[in-house]
C-alpha cells in the first residue's frame, strides 16, 4: 500500500531498516545498490493462470516473511513464478550474474 508521507506514521518498537524510502523505476541507474532481501507473494490458484507467485523487492506487497537473495534467485528459478514489474523485482533479479 502506498501512502503520503503526510498520513504515515511510525508503528512504536518495528524497525524501518528494509523500508525503501523512494520508489524504483526502470530509468534508475543500473549501478544503483540491488535489494538485498524480497517478499513471495502467493496467488490464489486460479485455472488457466499461469502464475502462482511473485517475487518482489521487500516493501512493495506486504509479507510477513523476507527472503535473502539466494532465497529469490531460487524462488524465481521454479516454474510459475515471476518477478514483479511494479518494483523492478524482474529488472534486480535479472541483474543476478553483475
Amino acid at each position: 500500500m502506498w501512502v503520503p508521507h503526510a498520513q504515515a506514521r511510525p508503528v512504536p518498537a518495528v524497525s524501518y531498516e528494509h523500508v525503501p524510502t523512494r520508489r524504483l523505476s526502470g530509468a534508475d541507474d543500473l549501478t544503483q545498490e540491488r535489494p538485498s532481501l524480497w517478499t513471495l507473494q502467493h496467488l490464489p490458484q486460479r485455472p488457466g493462470h499461469p502464475v502462482s507467485a511473485v517475487l518482489h523487492v521487500v516493501g512493495c506487497t506486504p509479507s510477513d516473511r523476507t527472503l535473502t537473495r539466494e532465497e529469490a534467485l531460487g524462488a524465481i528459478r521454479q516454474p510459475r513464478v515471476a518477478a514483479c514489474i511494479e518494483c523492478d523485482a524482474a529488472r534486480f533479479i535479472n541483474d543476478k550474474h553483475q
